[in-house]
C-alpha cells in the first residue's frame, strides 16, 4: 500500500459515535476504518483520542482585501499582507475555505476579480473561492468575460445610493430593471446571483429621519435600514429570480422578512445565508458603534427568533460577512464603516450556538456550516467526511474557551464577540490534506490555499 500523507487516528466522525481512522494523501480522503483496523504506514500521525473531527468550515460570505488605504500602514491591513493575517485567523477558527468577494468598485469587474486571484494566491493559509458582482450597465455586459475567467457567482445590491455608495468605495445599487435583466444573464450562463436585499427608498429615507435625531444608539441605526426593508426588497429579487429562472442567494439574512418572502413567492431555487452576528448579538449588545453592520443588529426578540428559525432549517449556511476595518474606523454610528470581523470565529460560535445551547445533531450543524454551501456553490469533495472527499478537516476540543480578540491573529483590533464563552474550539485543522495548525499554533507556514475558480477557468478551456 502506498504509504499516506497523514493518519488520523480514533476520530469521531457522526453520532453513532463509533471511533474511526481516516487516512489521507494527495489532498483527499483515500480510507476511512475502524479504530482498531490500522491504517499502515503515514508519514505524519494525529491523533484525534475521539474528539469530533468534521469537515472544515465554509465562510460563505467574508471581504479580505476590501481595504481602506487609510489604515494601510496598520499590519496586515495592507494589500500586501490581509490575506496573509485574515486567513492565518480562518485557518486557526476551522474555516478552510472561504467564500471572497472581489474588491467593489465601479470599474471593470473582470479586472478586480483578476485582481483579486494574483493577490490572493500567493497569500492566502485557506481555499478561495472568489465572488464577481455587478453594480452597473459596463458591468453587467461583463459577464460572459467574467464566467471565462472562473466567476460562478455574481453579487448584486439594492440598497445603496448618494453619499453612503461613495463612502463605501463606490458600491452602485441596481434598479429593478437592471437587476431583472443581470439575472437573465446570470442565468445564461449557467451561474448564481447573490442579492443584497434592503429597499433603498426605505433605507434613505429612515436614515434621514435617524441621523436628524442623532442615531446615538444600535436600536436607532437598526431603525434607519428596518426589516420591512429587507423584507420589500427579498420579495422583489427572489419574484424577478424566479421569472427568470435564475438560482439566488439573499445574503446575510437579519430578519424574519426576507424567511417570508422566500415562503411568499415559493420558488424552489433560493437559498438563504445569514451571519452568527443576527443570532447572538442584539441592539442590547454593549458594542457600541463597533456594532454597525448593514444589514443592522436587530432586537432581542428578534435575534432570538432568527435561532428559532435556524433550527426549523430556514438558513441554508452562515457567512461572517468579515470586513476589516478597525475599531478607529467605528467611532460613530453616522459616519463609522458598517461590517464586523468575525471570520476566525464563524465556526466554534455556530457549533456552541446550534449544538450546545440549541440541542442541534453535529450533523445539521456541519450541513449548516459547510455541506450545503459546498453543494450550492459547486464544490462537492468539500463539506463531507468520506472517501474521495477533500481532506480540509477540523479536530474539535471541547470545553470553555474564552473569545479574546487580542489572542485572534487577524489585523482587526477588536471583536464583537469579546468574552464570550465558546463550547467548541478548533484543537487541530487540515487544509488540502495539510495539518496546518495544531494547538493554537501555524504548524506549516508553506502551506497556501487552492484557488477555487481556476478549477472552472481550466474546465473553460478544455
Amino acid at each position: 500500500m502506498t504509504e499516506l500523507d497523514l493518519a488520523i487516528t480514533r476520530a469521531r466522525i457522526d453520532s453513532a459515535g463509533e471511533l474511526r481512522n481516516i487516512g489521507v494523501r494527495a489532498g483527499r480522503i483515500v480510507a476511512i476504518t475502524s479504530a482498531d483496523e490500522p491504517l499502515g504506514a503515514a508519514r505524519a500521525v494525529l491523533e484525534a483520542d475521539g474528539r469530533w473531527t468534521i469537515p472544515g468550515a465554509i465562510d460563505t460570505h467574508s471581504h479580505v482585501g476590501e481595504l481602506a488605504p487609510e489604515y494601510s500602514h496598520v499590519p496586515g491591513l495592507s494589500r500586501e499582507a490581509n490575506f496573509d493575517y485574515e486567513t492565518r485567523a480562518a485557518i486557526a477558527g476551522g474555516v478552510t475555505t472561504i467564500l471572497n468577494y472581489a474588491k467593489f468598485g465601479q470599474g471593470s469587474m473582470v479586472q478586480a476579480f483578476e485582481d483579486g486571484l494574483q493577490v490572493a494566491a500567493p497569500q492566502t493559509r485557506v481555499n478561495v473561492l472568489f465572488h464577481g458582482y455587478i453594480m452597473n450597465e459596463d458591468q453587467l455586459r461583463e459577464v460572459p468575460r467574467a464566467v471565462a475567467a472562473g466567476a460562478r457567482t455574481f453579487k448584486m445590491f439594492m440598497p445603496y445610493r448618494g453619499a453612503e455608495a461613495t463612502a463605501l468605495g463606490g458600491i452602485g445599487s441596481l434598479n429593478h430593471s437592471q437587476l431583472e435583466r443581470a439575472f437573465q444573464a446570470i442565468a445564461a450562463h449557467g451561474c448564481q446571483a447573490l442579492v443584497h436585499a434592503e429597499d433603498g427608498d426605505i433605507v434613505e429615507y429612515c436614515t434621514h429621519e435617524q441621523v436628524a435625531t442623532g442615531m446615538r444608539s444600535l436600536a436607532s441605526y437598526e431603525q434607519s435600514r428596518p426589516a420591512r426593508a429587507e423584507g420589500d426588497a427579498a420579495l422583489s429579487a427572489i419574484y424577478l429570480a424566479e421569472q427568470s429562472n435564475c438560482p439566488v442567494t439573499i445574503v446575510h439574512v437579519s430578519s424574519m422578512e426576507a424567511i417570508r418572502a422566500r415562503h411568499a413567492v415559493g420558488y424552489a431555487n433560493v437559498t438563504l445565508e445569514s451571519c452568527p452576528h443576527y443570532l447572538l448579538l442584539s441592539t442590547d449588545s454593549e458594542i457600541g458603534p463597533q456594532g454597525k453592520v448593514a444589514p443592522p443588529i436587530r432586537g432581542p426578540e428578534l435575534a432570538a427568533r432568527l435561532s428559532d428559525a435556524m433550527v426549523a432549517g430556514e438558513f441554508d449556511f452562515f457567512g461572517s460577512d468579515h470586513n476589516v476595518w478597525p475599531s478607529e474606523a467605528k467611532q460613530d454610528f453616522v459616519s463609522g464603516r458598517a461590517g464586523l470581523p468575525g471570520l476566525g470565529l464563524l465556526l466554534p460560535l455556530l457549533l456552541t450556538h446550534m449544538v450546545d445551547d440549541r440541542g442541534l445533531s453535529m450533523e445539521r450543524a456541519v450541513a449548516m456550516t459547510s455541506r450545503n454551501a459546498a453543494l450550492r456553490f459547486g464544490l462537492p469533495g468539500k463539506g463531507i467526511v468520506a472517501v474521495g472527499a477533500d481532506a480540509d478537516l477540523v479536530v474539535l476540543d471541547a470545553g470553555p474557551h474564552t473569545v479574546r480578540a487580542s489572542d485572534l491573529p487577524s489585523a482587526v483590533d477588536y471583536s464583537p464577540y469579546e468574552g464570550m464563552k465558546l463550547g467548541y474550539w478548533p484543537a487541530a485543522t487540515i487544509c488540502g490534506g495539510r495539518l496546518v495548525h495544531h494547538d493554537g499554533n501555524l504548524v506549516d507556514e508553506q502551506f497556501r490555499g487552492e484557488m477555487l475558480n481556476l478549477r472552472y477557468r481550466r474546465g473553460a478551456e478544455q
